[in-house]
């Protein structure tokens, strides 16, 4: 499928599920163009923000939870947001906030790398005990987890790539001119296309 092919196919879905479509909006890069992250290094990254998330809401595992990662080879590929957020000595409500939305980004990685078997839109937020299941053992070894990683073929991962920068699109359009067509969490929509984008390396470091 072409990268034009996919925009129409990505706007007949939205026309569909009666969302706006904004033609204007052009393709996405064609699969030829884009160069995906590796599976292990999606996999690391599922671990740091799992972890990243458990000490947010237990910070007396801050300690433990530094030392595991450093002991598995992750503390040197956290992003530098996220070392501020360990090192901090208390987190307030808005660094939590930022954390625990990232468990949305977290179960779109899943998907990308066959651990999760899909991918669906709903209102409802990701059970974050749903994540843990696909994880390994609470701080047991990760090679496992990170080796056996296997990414989706490209085109369903700039189908769903596609389809959220449409989605995403439509929903600062729905705030800027005042319209109220989107049934969608908004959150969850932004994480994943957060998530996406740095999937598809539209974006080169996770904190950008």
């Amino acid at each position: 499928m072409t990268a034009s092919e996919r925009k129409k196919h990505t706007e007949n879905i939205l026309s569909n599920q009666g969302l706006p479509v904004f033609d204007n909006l052009p393709p996405l890069e064609e699969e030829n163009e884009i160069s995906l992250r590796t599976p292990q290094e999606i996999a690391e990254r599922i671990l740091i923000l799992s972890y990243l998330n458990c000490m947010a809401f237990d910070p007396d595992l801050r300690n433990n939870i530094t030392d595991f990662l450093k002991g598995e080879g992750l503390w040197e590929k956290i992003s530098p947001q996220e070392k501020l957020f360990f090192e901090k000595s208390e987190l307030n409500e808005d660094d939590i906030t930022i954390i625990a939305w990232r468990a949305e980004s977290i179960w779109l990685l899943l998907w990308a790398i066959n651990k999760a078997d899909q991918l669906i839109f709903s209102n409802k937020e990701v059970n974050f005990n749903a994540i843990f299941e696909h994880l390994p053992p609470f701080m047991n070894n990760t090679e496992d987890f990170i080796t056996s990683a296997t990414l989706r073929p490209t085109s369903e991962i700039l189908d769903q790539a596609d389809l959220l920068f449409r989605i995403n699109w439509a929903f600062y359009q729905s705030q800027t001119n005042n319209l109220n067509v989107i049934e969608l969490n908004q959150g969850i929509v932004f994480e994943r296309y957060f998530a996406i984008n740095w999937v598809i390396n539209l974006r080169s470091n996770w904190d950008e």
